[in-house]
């Protein structure tokens, strides 16, 4: 009697055994996965861009814009071009030793060169009884025009958006085919003044190759 009763309870746990992996494994085909799902990866940084955080590189030495070759200072920053400046400017450069506010840009321009020194005499409001400096310097055997304002610069609200007063800007404009070459050094008068000496030596260092 004893040993029916032993495989009964056997034969219970054998099919308790057998029914556990239904129990807990079995259901609809549509039973959700218990593994996480993968993590998304993140988008690459930009480093192409002309925000704050963007690398500058070391520009020192022999450089070609726009088929001029110039003599870039020591000390100067090539700073990495902002994708609404690309295609409208060659190059852009930062004057650490002169002063955070000072940039220097590159560009070739269709529109004729007087078009484009009014467009830069419009951005500023001089000062009663100062007037726009133009000079004619040549560089290698070419006369370009340098135009110096300064006042209250307003370069619209596409770009700042807000009038800054106590600025500078030096501009040169060299005539070229079939789009004019022009220099742009922008920033605070008194920073201005440190930058204008290493400006006129890498303007005059230029060399055309085409």
């Amino acid at each position: 009697m004893l040993s029916v009763l032993h495989q009964k309870h056997w034969k219970r746990t054998v099919l308790l055994i057998c029914l556990l992996p239904c129990l807990f494994g079995c259901g609809s085909g549509s039973s959700e996965s218990t593994t996480d799902p993968p993590i998304p990866e993140a988008e690459p940084v930009n480093t192409t861009g002309s925000g704050t955080h963007e690398p500058q590189q070391t520009a020192a030495g022999v450089k070609e814009f726009d088929g001029i070759q110039f003599e870039v200072p020591a000390g100067w920053k090539q700073v990495p071009l902002s994708p609404a400046q690309r295609g409208m400017i060659s190059a852009s450069f930062q004057i650490p030793e002169a002063g955070d506010g000072v940039r220097l840009t590159l560009s070739s321009v269709g529109g004729g060169v007087e078009a484009n020194l009014e467009r830069w005499r419009g951005q500023f409001q001089l000062p009663p009884g100062e007037k726009p400096i133009q000079k004619t310097i040549r560089v290698d055997g070419v006369e370009t025009i340098w135009l110096d304002l300064r006042g209250t610069f307003d370069t619209g609200p596409s770009l700042r958006g807000a009038a800054e007063s106590g600025m500078r800007m030096i501009g040169v404009a060299i005539p070229r085919s079939p789009r004019d070459f022009y220099l742009k050094l922008t920033g605070p008068r008194e920073q201005l003044l440190k930058a204008e000496p290493e400006f006129e030596a890498f303007l005059k260092s230029a060399r055309f190759k085409q």
